[in-house]
């Protein structure tokens, strides 16, 4: 199949919320596709998978896990966030946030070589999304220089997580001539076809790291089985060898990545991290400045000139009358991203011409039962960290401040939800408030994005910002330069380490508690353990972590709904609000789920940070 069919067929498969403009990329495995959102007019970029791997299930099944593991990742700046997995006319797809700029391997073979303080930000940066995904268990696979984007800001960008997985699964497919990953970033076990963890894509940080302070590959021949052999065998030259000027401490470092065995290597993100700190590295945005070709310059130009459409391409849910008294409205964002593959539901005309708007905020109790009590697990005492105590109690910078959670254990979960456990997590800071009303406007002057039509937002700037799909809320934390919190790391923020059901201790908020939104720095009492503000009530906070709804789950769903698509991606919501004028959703444990493009009144977020190694 053409790139021209492919591109037609896609547009059948999306058409209905998206412009498919013009083919940008791609190579054996997939294809790239620049995409307008006819409705909002954000720009997106669609991978469709190669038709050679479309037509085996097994391959598709490897696919949609793999995109489903990278989405969970989607929060951290480092990553390219994937919005969206779906399937149409034989085609499968992933939709992408598109990022106009360059990826390394077309910047060095432009710019060849990089300083080493550029070369040090690349490095730390590419180790910092590392580290979210080593929190989650998930290893790259394929790190190269392109694989690594580069943005107008001077971030660089993770792509194509899992990738190398679905290409060991169509070995058998693949063309002749064609190998399987790429031999110059392999590590020895992977070249043995061994279980790989973080320490592989340490391996082959190493190998770009090399590039980048050299402008060579550790081991360079045209032919990949050579090269591989050189992985399992070969000692890797010295950096000074090729720049008697370079710190003989890079070498060392660029030494140990490269190590044989992995258990000679750095062990973790955490470790690599903290020598490259200790060195002077920055994981900011670095100085680096891509170069975008003059033909997608002109495509997103023209992209951004194309009249919108009037209506957004999916229409608002309806409540069920039943739950109108107790539950705050809901609806389904014209979102900065997309919700398919989606729940769609028909219902008669009659109820067609009820209420625009949808009840779920969080959940009803048609959506989950109401939850008992928490049962009190047994305290955890709290860690003695001497790291931890070497960080600041409190990070501000232009967006504001941040308490610090320290590294340690935590008593995670309800025995009503779930079986508690025990949790230990880094140190990380996260907002002292919930993102205000007042910061939110900064991020759409700044980045164009819709605001919410919420009426506080303009006339209570001290108010957390509401009517928040999570896509709202990930790309502000994007733009700030930060992460939506895990569950666990908000739950930890909101209850600390000694097993307290609310923020504030065991006693339930009775007498005083307000009924309306208040302002993000509302009841000095309350605060966490840590300091943070209104982790309980106020409004619902979005999380990084994806939940999948029971059928019975989407079938209450489906009883609020009216005859239209809500996304089949949710993620947990925290924290309860003063909607419903009681407590009972305020423990630090509860959670519940909502679709990904759902907004609220009464649903807003505050975002984290990992906190630099000490």
């Amino acid at each position: 199949m053409g790139q021209a069919d492919q591109q037609r067929r896609l547009m059948d498969a999306v058409g209905n919320k998206y412009q498919v403009l013009c083919h940008i990329g791609g190579g054996g495995m997939a294809q790239v596709y620049l995409a307008r959102h006819r409705f909002h007019g954000g720009l997106f970029a669609i991978k469709v998978l190669a038709e050679h791997l479309a037509d085996d299930p097994i391959i598709v099944s490897r696919f949609e896990h793999e995109a489903q593991m990278a989405a969970s990742l989607s929060s951290h700046p480092n990553i390219v966030p994937i919005f969206d997995i779906g399937e149409g006319n034989g085609l499968h797809y992933l939709v992408m946030q598109f990022i106009a700029g360059e990826d390394m391997a077309s910047f060095l073979r432009r710019e060849g070589r990089l300083a080493v303080p550029a070369a040090t930000n690349v490095i730390s940066q590419v180790t910092e999304g590392l580290s979210c995904a080593e929190a989650r268990h998930i290893v790259h696979r394929d790190l190269k220089p392109a694989n690594m984007l580069l943005d107008e800001t001077g971030r660089i960008k993770l792509l194509d997580f899992g990738i190398a997985r679905i290409a060991d699964a169509s070995h058998d497919l693949t063309r002749p001539g064609e190998t399987v990953g790429t031999p110059h970033y392999m590590s020895p076990e992977q070249v043995r076809g061994e279980p790989c963890d973080i320490r592989s894509d340490l391996y082959t940080l190493g190998l770009v790291f090399f590039e980048l302070l050299t402008g060579h590959k550790p081991f360079e021949s045209e032919s990949g089985p050579a090269v591989q052999i050189a992985h399992l065998s070969k000692s890797p030259p010295s950096l000074l060898d090729y720049d008697r000027s370079l710190p003989q401490s890079f070498d060392h470092i660029v030494q140990k990545l490269l190590a044989k065995r992995p258990e000679d290597r750095y062990q973790n993100t955490g470790e690599l991290l903290n020598v490259l700190t200790r060195y002077g590295a920055d994981a900011g945005p670095g100085p680096l400045r891509p170069s975008i070709a003059p033909r997608l310059r002109e495509a997103i130009r023209r992209a951004r000139q194309l009249p919108l459409d009037s209506q957004p391409p999916s229409a608002h849910l309806s409540p069920s009358p039943e739950h109108a008294a107790h539950f705050p409205p809901t609806i389904l964002a014209p979102a900065s991203a997309p919700s398919s593959p989606t729940v769609k539901v028909e219902t008669g005309a009659n109820d067609r011409s009820t209420s625009r708007r949808w009840l779920i905020v969080a959940v009803t109790a048609a959506i989950l039962p109401v939850l008992v009590w928490l049962l009190r697990p047994k305290p955890i005492p709290a860690p003695s960290d001497s790291a931890s105590s070497a960080l600041p109690p409190v990070y501000s910078d232009e967006h504001g401040r941040m308490v610090l959670v320290p590294a340690g254990a935590f008593i995670f979960g309800s025995a009503a939800e779930h079986s508690t456990q025990n949790v230990s997590l880094p140190a990380f800071y996260i907002d002292e408030t919930e993102v205000s009303n007042a910061e939110y406007h900064r991020f759409c002057a700044a980045t164009g994005h819709i605001p919410p039509p919420t009426p506080d937002y303009d006339s209570h700037l001290e108010y957390p910002v509401s009517d928040i799909s999570f896509q709202d809320a990930t790309a502000f934390a994007l733009w700030a330069g930060k992460r939506l919190p895990t569950e666990e790391e908000w739950e930890k923020a909101a209850g600390g380490t000694d097993g307290r059901v609310y923020p504030w201790g065991d006693t339930p908020w009775d007498g005083d508690l307000p009924t309306s939104i208040q302002p993000v720095d509302s009841n000095p009492l309350r605060r966490s353990p840590y300091g943070a503000y209104n982790m309980a009530g106020n409004v619902w906070e979005w999380t990084a972590t994806p939940i999948n709804p029971s059928p019975a789950e989407i079938a209450a769903m489906q009883q609020l709904v009216n005859g239209q698509s809500f996304s089949a991606h949710w993620r947990v919501v925290k924290g309860g609000s003063f909607a419903l004028g009681d407590s009972k959703e305020f423990a630090v444990a509860k959670h519940r789920g909502l679709p990904i493009d759902a907004q609220s009144p009464w649903i807003g977020f505050r975002c984290v940070r990992n906190a630099p190694p000490v």
